[in-house]
């Protein structure tokens, strides 16, 4: 649970600065010098840096372990929003047909939403409600 959506943190993390123009090993090496550094970062930050999606485990495992998570969190009555956004994305990055590529293709599958969302007009955001 945790390395997958610490991944797709980061990964949309990564999409979010180079779209805004930032170098994303430049965020990366900013991240890993204060809170948010983690071996996650330390080990997959440089392939979703460099968009390196050769598999060194397939994604679709971690839809998988987090599918796990989410019917053990039901069993015990536990609420797992997180673990339950990250089913939600590792199932979209398998219906793009990147499930057996290595799981910083998350970054990829975010990029997709992103440009598919964009052509529809606009990315969708949460609506503040006003007092």
């Amino acid at each position: 649970m945790i390395v997958g959506t610490t991944t797709a943190a980061l990964a949309e993390a990564a999409e979010l600065a180079e779209r805004s123009g930032m170098d994303v090993e430049t965020l990366f090496e900013v991240l890993a010098g204060g809170l948010a550094g983690s071996r996650v970062l330390e080990i997959v930050g440089p392939r979703l840096a460099a968009k390196d999606y050769a598999p060194t485990g397939p994604a679709k495992f971690m839809h998988k372990d987090l599918k796990f998570v989410l019917e053990s969190a039901e069993a015990a009555g536990a609420a797992v929003p997180m673990a339950t956004a990250g089913v939600e994305l590792y199932r979209e990055l398998i219906d793009q047909g990147l499930g057996e590529k290595d799981l910083a293709v998350v970054r990829q599958a975010i990029a997709i939403l992103g440009d598919s969302r964009a052509a529809a007009g606009g990315i969708a955001t949460v609506q503040e409600s006003t007092p």
